[in-house]
C-alpha cells in the first residue's frame, strides 16, 4: 500500500509530531511505502520518504489557509493507494483531527479566563481576530461534503464534537484512543526515580505528590489544580505537585502563593516526564479541553490513578474510584480537591494504582498504530 502523510510539522518533538513520526516508521516496517509531506521537517525516519510542501509567502495569520490549500493541490498530484492528513490539511482521504473541533476549542479555551469580564473580552478578541476565524473556515471546509472518506477521533468526546457541529460525518468517525508505550511507561519507574527525584526538589519522601505534566497550562487546568492545593491545605491535607512543562512560571507562582501553597509546587520545566511520574503518586491532569491527552495513558501505564476533567478525552476510559476520577466542570477546584484526597488514602492509591497499568495495558501504542492501519486499509483504493 502506498500512503502519503500530509501534515502541518515532521518530527519527533511534539504529541501530534511523535504519534505521525511512531506511525510512519510502523508503516514502513509493514512493508507499505511512506512519503510524508509537511511544511516543517525538523527529523528523518529511516524507510519513510519525506519531502516540503512549498508554501508561498503569506502574513502570518494567513498561513494556516495558506498550508490548507497547498496540501490540498499537493496530495491531488499524489499516486497514493490512501492519503492521510492531521486537521490542518485539506485534501486527504483520512483525517485526524488530534487537536479535536475548533469551535470547541475556542469555547473552551475562553472558559479558562477568570473573571467574567476578562472571558467577554476574550471572546470579543477571538470573534474579530482573522487568525482564528480562518481556523474555524479551515474546519469547516476539511469536514464540507464531499469531505474526507474516514475522520478517525481520537476520543468519543471528540466524535459528539464533531456530530454536534457536522452531523452529515455520522456514517464517517471511527473513536481510536491514543496509546502509550508499556515499555517506556511503566510502575518500575518508581523503583529507579522516586527517591531520587523527591530528594532533588525536596519533597518528603512520604508525602503525596501530584504530577501535572503539559504546555499550555492555563487550558490544561494547572490552575485548578493550584486553588484545589489550597483547598486541601486549609484542610491539614498537605498535596505536593511537580509541575512538567513550559508557561509561566511567574505567573503561575504567584497564584500558588496566592492559595497558600506555592512551598508546596515544584516547577522543572521541559523535560522527560518518566522521572516525575516515577516521582508521583498521580497525575492531576483537570483540563479545559484535551481531545485525548497522551499524558493520561504515559501516567496509567506507569500505575498512576489520574484525576482529569471530562473535557479530556481520556476521561471516558476511566472507572470513578478505579484508575482514579474525573470531574464535570475543569473549573470545580473543589471536585478536584476532594478526588485527590480519596486517592491520597493508601489503600485505594495502591488498588487504584494496579486498576490504572491494567488500563493502560489495553491501549497500547501498538494497539494504536495497528487500529490506525486498519483504519487506512478500509478505505485504500488497492
Amino acid at each position: 500500500m502506498r500512503v502519503t502523510i500530509c501534515c502541518k510539522q515532521f518530527g519527533p518533538a511534539g504529541g501530534a509530531e511523535k504519534f505521525l513520526a511512531n506511525f510512519a516508521r510502523c508503516l514502513a516496517e509493514d512493508g507499505h511505502t511512506v512519503r510524508v509531506l509537511a511544511a516543517v521537517l525538523t527529523g528523518e525516519v529511516e524507510g519513510v520518504e519525506t519531502a516540503r510542501i512549498a508554501l508561498p509567502p503569506a502574513p502570518k495569520p494567513l498561513r494556516d489557509l495558506a498550508l490548507a490549500r497547498a496540501a490540498r493541490d499537493t496530495l491531488a498530484r499524489e499516486a497514493a493507494h490512501v492519503s492521510f492528513s492531521d486537521q490542518k490539511c485539506w485534501g486527504a482521504h483520512v483525517v485526524r483531527p488530534g487537536g479535536g473541533v475548533q469551535r470547541v476549542y475556542v469555547k473552551q479555551r475562553i472558559k479558562t479566563f477568570r473573571p467574567a469580564a476578562y472571558r467577554l473580552f476574550k471572546r470579543l478578541r477571538y470573534a474579530l481576530s482573522i487568525r482564528q476565524r480562518l481556523r474555524l473556515y479551515i474546519d469547516d471546509r476539511l469536514y464540507a461534503e464531499p469531505g474526507p472518506r474516514l475522520v478517525v477521533a481520537n476520543s468519543d468526546m471528540v466524535r459528539r464534537h464533531l456530530l454536534e457541529h457536522y452531523p452529515h460525518l455520522r456514517d464517517r468517525i471511527r473513536v481510536i484512543y491514543n496509546g502509550a508505550d508499556p515499555h517506556r511507561f511503566h510502575p518500575g519507574l518508581r523503583r529507579a526515580y522516586r527517591q531520587e527525584v523527591r530528594l532533588r526538589l525536596n519533597i518528603p519522601p512520604d508525602a503525596v505528590v501530584a504530577a501535572f505534566v503539559g504546555t499550555g497550562w492555563r487550558r490544561k487546568g494547572l490552575y485548578t489544580l493550584l486553588e484545589a492545593l489550597g483547598i486541601l491545605a486549609r484542610r491539614s491535607c498537605r498535596v505536593h505537585a511537580v509541575v512538567v512543562g513550559s508557561g509561566s512560571e511567574r505567573k503561575a507562582g504567584g497564584f500558588a502563593s496566592l492559595h497558600g501553597v506555592a512551598e508546596q509546587v515544584r516547577f522543572v520545566g521541559r523535560a522527560d516526564p518518566a522521572p516525575y511520574y516515577g516521582a508521583a503518586d498521580m497525575l492531576a491532569l483537570p483540563s479545559f479541553f484535551d481531545p485525548c491527552a497522551n499524558v493520561t495513558i504515559e501516567a496509567l501505564a506507569c500505575g498512576l490513578p489520574v484525576v482529569t476533567s471530562a473535557y479530556n478525552g481520556a476521561y471516558e476510559l476511566i472507572t470513578p474510584g478505579r484508575e482514579g476520577f474525573y470531574v464535570e466542570d475543569p473549573a470545580d477546584a473543589e471536585g478536584v480537591a476532594q478526588a485527590i484526597e480519596q486517592l491520597s488514602e493508601p489503600e485505594l492509591l495502591e488498588t487504584a494504582s494496579a486498576s490504572a497499568r491494567s488500563l493502560a495495558l489495553r491501549h497500547t501504542l501498538e494497539q494504536q498504530n495497528r487500529q490506525m492501519k486498519d483504519a487506512l486499509l478500509s478505505v485504500a483504493r488497492l
